[in-house]
């Protein structure tokens, strides 16, 4: 039998192949993991089991808080949402986002939970890989979701309204594992960590008496009371920022509070939310496209009132106005701080709660910062 020697250029050549072939081999295997099946925890404790990364997403609510996570792939993943909310309700928001973005006003339109309009039947149609729901919508559309479900679409529940820490950061996270986006998640929540913490790092050392705060929705305008809140969105982040809220006790969630209560309790701040209501010209207007001179208007017409030249909080220029959609996003930081700022002036006089928006904007959002999103009767 004969000896082959083979030539060390051919070994070379050789050794060169077969890395290559292996090389090629663990690509097409991370190819298949590509769409790996995982099992989730949701808000509302539901193990839910999806293929990540999504590619198809069907959105119904905290649309911000999905654009934030998801980045510049956003819209291209949406196949459906609830229009009528961003629309209809938030229609500064909606306009400044179809300016950018004209072809999202293609995305078709899946109804509207709180109306009863929500369509399991349209979102099947669209064949998403996942729903993302508040968590709020959770009894809203309890049929819908068993009907979603049986057909093999997962839905998660995320949650900002309820406005704890631990809520925030876990739909944080929880968006940026679905969506294949968790380091961007976690700069987010380290950043919203951040902004936070400026005010309850602070607010525990603070021995002085809290100030009494009176907070209504401005939808209304100045001669109709709107809404006040109890122990819940605005009236809770009221408590979480060491204010005093006078319709704790008096409202469960929602609802207007007697002009008579308000004015007895006489509160020493007052606070106006806003957004634009173009049905009602006396409405507090703030958002993305409004005017500092024509909102300072608006909002000096509440102090009009019957009785109100009377309060503390409107002798001491301690009347506020502050965009409506603040309280229940991913980026409600801004409200934690503008509200800690306005119950303590001198203790947070180096906080500036706008441009803490701004650099929101900047990071995570894919529209410039503009308009009047927060102001003082002052201003």
């Amino acid at each position: 039998m004969q000896n082959y020697r083979i030539p060390l250029q051919a070994m070379i050549v050789i050794i060169l192949l077969i890395t290559v072939t292996a090389f090629a081999g663990c690509g097409q295997k991370n190819e298949v993991n590509k769409g790996e099946q995982i099992t989730v925890t949701d808000i509302a404790g539901r193990q839910v089991i999806l293929k990540v990364p999504v590619e198809r997403v069907v959105t119904t609510f905290n649309f911000e808080g999905y654009i934030a996570v998801a980045g510049q792939d956003a819209f291209k993943k949406i196949v459906g949402w609830t229009r009528g909310y961003w629309e209809g309700r938030r229609q500064w928001i909606w306009e400044k986002y179809t300016n950018a973005f004209p072809e999202i006003k293609d995305i078709p339109d899946v109804g509207y939970t709180s109306k009863g309009t929500f369509s399991a039947e349209k979102v099947i149609a669209l064949n998403p890989d996942v729903v993302i729901m508040a968590e709020f919508e959770k009894k809203k559309a309890e049929t819908a979701i068993k009907q979603l479900e049986q057909a093999g679409i997962p839905v998660i529940f995320i949650d900002y309204h309820a406005q704890t820490l631990k809520n925030h950061i876990k739909s944080t996270l929880l968006l940026g594992k679905v969506l294949g986006k968790e380091k961007r998640a976690q700069e987010i929540v380290d950043f919203y960590q951040e902004q936070v913490n400026k005010v309850y790092s602070r607010l525990e050392k603070i021995d002085k008496q809290k100030p009494t705060v009176y907070v209504e929705g401005g939808w209304n305008g100045p001669s109709t009371y709107g809404n006040s809140y109890g122990n819940y969105m605005w009236g809770a982040l009221i408590e979480k920022c060491g204010g005093i809220n006078i319709a704790k006790g008096k409202i469960e969630r929602w609802g207007p509070l007697n002009p008579e209560y308000v004015l007895k309790t006489n509160p020493d701040v007052i606070i106006i939310t806003g957004s634009y209501w173009p049905k009602n010209p006396d409405s507090m207007r703030l958002g993305y496209y409004a005017n500092l001179e024509e909102s300072k208007e608006l909002l000096k017409n509440f102090t009009k009132r019957p009785g109100w030249e009377n309060l503390n909080a409107v002798k001491n220029n301690r009347v506020y106005s502050i965009h409506h959609g603040l309280s229940r996003q991913i980026y409600d930081f801004v409200s934690v701080q503008a509200f800690a700022k306005w119950f303590y002036p001198e203790e947070f006089k180096d906080l500036d709660p706008e441009e803490s928006f701004k650099e929101f904007h900047k990071r995570f959002l894919p529209v410039d910062y503009s308009g009047v999103w927060m102001m003082s009767i002052k201003d």
